[in-house]
């Protein structure tokens, strides 16, 4: 396994060195008013320089001790939110890096850019989001449960996980019907032209992942008050 890491790292490398000398290469022959013999265009940088993000978060992450002892589904259950906020927040700040550079060093700015970040940022928050609810780290008011007695925690949790797993099954059909509507009738992104599609799959991939997160942690706080087991807690933003 870490033979195939490093190998991730050292391709992921690769492309992004690939890359810069494309832009460098872009950036002289403007200045000299020639042209490339082939241009990637706005969506072949952009794929380039995602693939180099995704093999290089690929080699950085590696196998816990559980996922080596329970397989390969048990680990991707455990983090695949937490693999893909990686990979997002990875690409937000190569792209950003990459972009200040190209503008105030080679004067030779990608139009791409922006836009994927953009989009990129709002996939962190919703993936973000079912994470959140998987670690039950959402912002919370423990002013009811501080009074009521530790058998009543399970009966609270499972409570709001219900209201919680309801809210998303009515914004998972709400951002369903809209995806369906650009499928039917098109529309683009200003930049690379692509169907808007791409970009409003966040809401209704970030709210599947929540119901079922709500799902599974519905699960523990019935299997946890049946076993007479404290509820599980979560993380807390202030410990303590």
């Amino acid at each position: 396994m870490r033979s195939l890491q490093r190998r991730a790292i050292r391709v992921g490398y690769a492309l992004y060195i690939l890359y810069a000398l494309y832009a460098i290469a872009g950036a002289v022959g403007q200045k000299m008013g020639a042209t490339l013999p082939f241009t990637l265009g706005d969506i072949g940088e952009f794929c380039l320089f995602f693939a180099a993000t995704v093999l290089f978060v690929a080699g950085l992450i590696k196998e816990d001790t559980e996922a080596q002892s329970f397989g390969w589904l048990d680990a991707l259950n455990e983090n695949a939110e937490r693999y893909a906020m990686l990979v997002f927040y990875v690409f937000i700040c190569m792209v950003i890096v990459q972009e200040v550079l190209r503008r105030f060093v080679l004067n030779y700015s990608s139009a791409w850019a922006q836009e994927t970040a953009q989009y990129a940022f709002i996939y962190l928050g919703y993936v973000g989001a079912a994470f959140a609810v998987k670690e039950r780290a959402h912002i919370r008011f423990d002013i009811l449960l501080q009074r009521l007695p530790a058998r009543m925690h399970g009966w609270v949790y499972l409570f709001a996980e219900l209201c919680t797993l309801v809210f998303a099954l009515i914004a998972t059909y709400w951002c369903l019907h809209t995806v369906q509507q650009l499928w039917e009738f098109g529309g683009t992104t200003p930049v690379l032209r692509v169907n808007k599609i791409w970009a409003e799959a966040a809401l209704p991939i970030g709210f599947s992942l929540m119901i079922v997160r709500c799902l599974q942690m519905m699960w523990r706080d019935v299997a946890d008050l049946r076993a007479g087991r404290p509820a599980y807690v979560g993380k807390s933003m202030f410990e303590e």
